[in-house]
């Protein structure tokens, strides 16, 4: 993997982290009454976290294959979970457990593929 499609990756992952954060503040929005201060701060940061999240996705997707950046998404699932287990103690379940190991092997398989002799995208 080149220097800059590393970097390039690891922003791609960055902002699919900054996406799945919009359920723990909405998780936490809805656990005050509507159109109360807390509750429009929360979906306020929602929406910050949203713009954020527009903004860097349209900066990646300029320099990683379209495949690959839809492909990493899959990555929220898991983020859901580490979120979930860190900030409202839920428990990680044999299912979650088999869940991540899925979905990380799916993402290990994909971009693990890499370029033929001629240059050209194996995938």
């Amino acid at each position: 993997m080149k220097k800059k499609s590393f970097w390039a990756f690891i922003a791609l992952h960055f902002m699919v982290a900054i996406y799945s954060v919009c359920g723990i503040l909405s998780k936490l929005a809805v656990r005050h009454s509507f159109l109360s201060i807390k509750f429009c701060l929360f979906y306020g940061l929602i929406i910050l976290s949203l713009l954020i999240y527009a903004i860097g996705w349209q900066q990646v997707i300029k320099r990683v294959e379209l495949t690959a950046a839809y492909s990493a998404k899959a990555a929220t699932v898991i983020w859901g979970l580490v979120w979930g287990m860190v900030f409202f103690h839920e428990k990680l379940t044999l299912l979650r457990a088999v869940g991540i190991i899925l979905v990380f092997a799916g993402l290990i398989v994909y971009f693990s593929v890499g370029k033929d002799k001629s240059g050209e995208d194996e995938r």
